[in-house]
């Protein structure tokens, strides 16, 4: 760090440049700027012009570096949402209603954030993000608030096709294919005026398990397939975990006619991990490779079993299943 001393009209003082003020205090060089306009810290005067870059008094700079030490330290709400695989906007949700604990701090021009700390984050991720031996949840796929989900078909007179996608930042948006290029919910609505191509909302079928597939996502037939099952099954019956290079598909076991032309169940068999799919008089169906059985135990270990379940965020079925899965190995 640049400590040296400078001469302002006699006066021996001590000074930072503006880019040693902006690495001290983690601020962009135009808020360093800033913070002099507003007297937080105090300028150098130069008429002269002698210096290269302005220079700002030690003591000042010093005073919100110890400010800025002294506030709690931890992950933003953009952190967290990547690590836990959730829109920012569901994190600031989650900080409102408890469920995220976080810690109000000064931010940039007379701004706040939020910071959430290592032990705040843990106790989150155990409550909201979603173990690899769970179904995906709905929040995963679904935002309620727009009633729209990951992969959904859009279109209008401007744009032959788009998709509903998350960005990195897991921010929700259209990806229009044709130019590559991603837009924000609202600038997809307003500028382009897109609409959805299809219903994505159907009854609940009656609940028989699930079969569950993994998709590439770069294979041809996962666009067809996803707008089917949006449009026929409805995601009432659909579960979808977007994956690095795939996804990871649960749906309801039943049947539903299929009337698109853009696969064959062929098509989606290698894709299958459990259950089974044919096609019968025109309908798909889908049969869970579940059966449903009941066994006597002492009350006292289906307590202690329950709860070794819950400590690995599981139903107590998946629990057993696991535990005799590994005996039979």
């Amino acid at each position: 760090m640049d400590n040296q001393e400078g001469w302002e009209g006699g006066d021996k003082v001590e000074w930072y440049t503006q880019k040693d003020v902006a690495d001290l205090l983690g601020v962009s060089k135009a808020t360093v700027y800033h913070y002099g306009k507003q007297k937080k810290i105090i300028k150098i005067l130069d008429p002269h012009r002698l210096h290269k870059e302005a220079r700002y008094e030690k003591a000042e700079v010093d005073r919100l570096v110890y400010e800025k030490q002294s506030l709690p330290t931890g992950m933003s709400p953009n952190e967290v949402a990547k690590k836990l695989g959730l829109s920012v906007q569901s994190i600031y949700k989650y900080i409102q209603d408890g469920s995220i604990k976080a810690e109000v701090v000064p931010y940039g021009d007379e701004r706040t954030t939020y910071v959430i700390s290592e032990t705040a984050f843990e106790e989150a991720a155990g409550l909201l993000k979603p173990s690899e031996f769970q179904r995906p949840k709905r929040f995963e796929y679904y935002h309620p608030s727009q009633d729209i989900v990951l992969f959904q078909k859009f279109h209008s007179s401007k744009v032959p096709e788009a998709r509903v996608i998350r960005n990195k930042d897991n921010e929700w948006g259209f990806y229009l294919p044709n130019i590559q290029k991603w837009l924000p919910l609202e600038e997809g609505v307003r500028e382009y005026q897109l609409m959805p191509v299809y219903p994505i909302h159907q009854s609940t079928l009656e609940y028989k398990g699930y079969v569950e597939l993994e998709i590439p996502k770069d294979t041809v037939v996962f666009y067809p397939f996803v707008d089917y099952l949006y449009e026929t099954w409805g995601m009432e019956n659909i579960r979808l975990r977007e994956q690095d290079n795939t996804i990871l598909l649960f749906i309801r076991a039943g049947e539903r006619p299929l009337t698109t032309k853009g696969f064959f169940a062929a098509d989606i068999l290698p894709f299958l991990i459990k259950g089974d799919i044919y096609i019968e008089e025109g309908h798909l169906i889908l049969r869970s490779s579940y059966r449903k059985t009941s066994l006597e135990l002492p009350i006292d270990l289906l307590e202690s079993m329950a709860k070794l379940a819950e400590q690995e965020g599981i139903s107590m079925s998946k629990w057993v299943e696991q535990k005799l899965s590994s005996l039979l190995k």
